[in-house]
């Protein structure tokens, strides 16, 4: 399997598109399609891309058969829109937090919590 497959397989694997990838790596999608596309081996960028898609660089070349050879058990399985919380929380001040925190968990209760009104 060249890169290009490789990037597609953990794309897929994990729902997420070629723009997400571009955006969490902080380079052009382009790059992401060139990967894709022009059967390219290697990139300066293979890192950001593999930690993006929870694999390693070796597996993306294929000098490893094992996406996921050094994340072990202890790697949590999120969906791209989780991980994109993960990220915003971590971009907010640390007093803020708090009454972010705070906020969903009051939406989270009330969204379990049977409705008075209805």
């Amino acid at each position: 399997m060249d890169l290009g497959t490789r990037i597609v397989e953990r794309l897929s694997a994990l729902g997420m598109s070629q723009a997400e990838l571009a955006r969490r790596a902080t380079i052009p999608q382009s790059t992401i399609n060139s990967l894709i596309k022009r059967g390219r081996r290697s990139s300066p960028h293979l890192i950001r891309i593999a930690r993006e898609l929870r694999t390693t660089p070796a597996y993306l070349t294929g000098a490893s058969n094992d996406p996921d050879a050094e994340f072990g058990d202890d790697a949590v399985d999120l969906t791209a829109e989780e991980r994109e919380w993960v990220e915003l929380l971590r971009a907010i001040p640390p007093k803020e937090r708090a009454a972010a925190l705070t906020l969903v968990r009051t939406i989270a209760t009330s969204a379990s919590s049977p409705s008075v009104h209805g």
